[in-house]
């Protein structure tokens, strides 16, 4: 499958849908073929055009699958349409249902979160919650390491989900994935919380309006509160300067 992308904001994301993106990355699993996956949204397109190394692990991805219905908005003005969203939860979901026999690593979240999502989707799996602290390569390699040290045979799993939040998580998958060739990652954030059961999901029509930030903005108003208010009004202003050009 030959891969088309539309340019937005300056990055090149993905035309791909769900059902393919996730048939794309199935394939490289299946041959053993490492990478990492992004999935881009309004915060992380902004935060890419304000930070080079934000910037660099998107670029570097070997996916980068747009997340936010503002991206899909943005592609069909450009008429450059991408297929669906790829959100990182549904993403994760159809992931986690089609490859049940093959080890699930969990990066991120709070403790046991990763044992939850790997109890409730009945896959088998090694999770590591790191320390809150700010991202380096250091401790991202020692993150891993401890990863690495609980899985039984010694080798990496063939898919590990990272949940460290934006833009650590992107950076994270950024300065692991050449360490271990033959496995996939995936940057999915808050998909944690909703696969684990420990956060509701917005209803499906808030999710195709694009209202879903809002949704999470009512449930978590403390700590979302600023980062929707700066980064959506940046994101317009940006979107507009592009459809400009």
């Amino acid at each position: 499958m030959i891969e088309s992308t539309s340019d937005l904001l300056g990055l090149d994301i993905s035309r791909l849908g769900l059902d393919e993106a996730v048939a794309v990355c199935r394939a490289r699993i299946k041959h053993q073929r490492g990478g990492y996956a992004c999935f881009v949204n309004a915060h992380t397109a902004t935060l890419a055009i304000e930070d080079s190394s934000v910037r660099a692990a998107l670029n570097d991805a070997t996916f980068r699958f747009a997340d936010g219905m503002p991206l899909l908005w943005l592609a069909k003005l450009k008429r450059t349409p991408v297929t669906t969203r790829v959100a990182g939860p549904d993403f994760m979901r159809c992931m986690l249902e089609s490859e049940p026999r093959i080890t699930h690593g969990f990066i991120g979240g709070e403790p046991g979160r990763g044992e939850a999502i790997a109890r409730r989707f009945g896959v088998h799996a090694v999770s590591y919650s790191p320390p809150m602290r700010e991202f380096s390569e250091a401790n991202a390699l020692e993150d891993w390491r401890k990863l690495t040290a609980s899985c039984a045979d010694g080798c990496p799993p063939a898919i590990v989900w990272v949940g460290l939040g934006a833009p650590k998580q992107e950076r994270w998958a950024h300065a692991i994935a050449a360490r271990a060739p033959q496995t996939m990652f995936f940057a999915v954030g808050a998909a944690f919380e909703f696969l684990s059961g420990n956060i509701a999901r917005a209803p499906a029509v808030m999710q195709r309006n694009g209202l879903e930030w809002a949704y999470r903005l009512a449930i978590e108003p403390r700590r979302l509160w600023r980062r929707y208010l700066s980064t959506n009004t940046r994101f317009v202003a940006l979107a507009i300067r592009d459809l400009w050009r």
